[in-house]
């Protein structure tokens, strides 16, 4: 888990209720949300001693809590004895063969701009991928990103809903939401209530981690 200090509410990746099994989180320091978003925090070896002592407390598998990992996906995953799956954006390619002809995924992100080209390599992201983020200084972004005001779960809410509709307005052949920022997943329900659309976040991605490996 990144090195943070804002509210983790049921359903976000870090708060351990949000899990339908026991699992340990490993906090790593100095691991602030916008350098690892932006790619700027490359102490990887603080995410290898990390996942380490998971391994040690006896973890059968490791996901991260910043989607923008999977830049690192390939280290960690060498370097650390147990399966790992940086960020659901791993699985873009997976998702978008299986929504079928004429459908695409759709990545919802804390950070459309930070999906570079590093990102879009080590995740297979075509440059012509559907990428939305909510504005910079939108209410969730500030909050996780910032912490300058304490996180409003009805007023993020919101904002990923908004954004969701727009998007499927625009873009009517979007099949799935994919989304990025493990912070993300408290607005899942809200989303696929509004679209009617599938959602794949975190909390799947670790969910069928476990029954791989578990």
């Amino acid at each position: 888990m990144l090195d943070t200090t804002f509210d983790r509410p049921d359903g976000d990746a870090g708060n351990p209720a949000s899990w339908p099994f026991p699992v340990r989180i490993e906090r790593v320091p100095g691991a602030l949300a916008r350098p690892v978003v932006s790619g700027e925090f490359v102490a990887i070896s603080e995410f290898i001693a990390a996942g380490n002592r998971l391994i040690e407390n006896g973890v059968a598998a490791i996901i991260t809590t910043c989607g923008f990992l999977v830049r690192h996906q390939k280290e960690l995953a060498a370097a650390l004895s147990v399966p790992v799956e940086t960020s659901t954006l791993m699985h873009y390619i997976e998702l978008q063969r299986q929504v079928g002809t004429g459908k695409r995924v759709a990545i919802l992100t804390i950070s459309a701009e930070a999906i570079d080209a590093s990102v879009r390599a080590a995740a297979g992201i075509e440059g012509d991928a559907l990428v939305f983020s909510l504005p910079a200084g939108a209410h969730f972004v500030t909050a996780i990103m910032d912490t300058t005001a304490p996180l409003d779960l009805q007023r993020a809410e919101a904002e990923w809903v908004d954004l969701a509709v727009k998007v499927q307005r625009q873009h009517p052949d979007v099949g799935i939401w994919l989304f990025e920022c493990a912070n993300m997943p408290p607005y899942a329900d809200a989303v696929r209530r509004a679209t009617g659309l599938p959602v794949f976040d975190a909390l799947t991605m670790g969910r069928n981690l476990h029954a791989r490996t578990c």
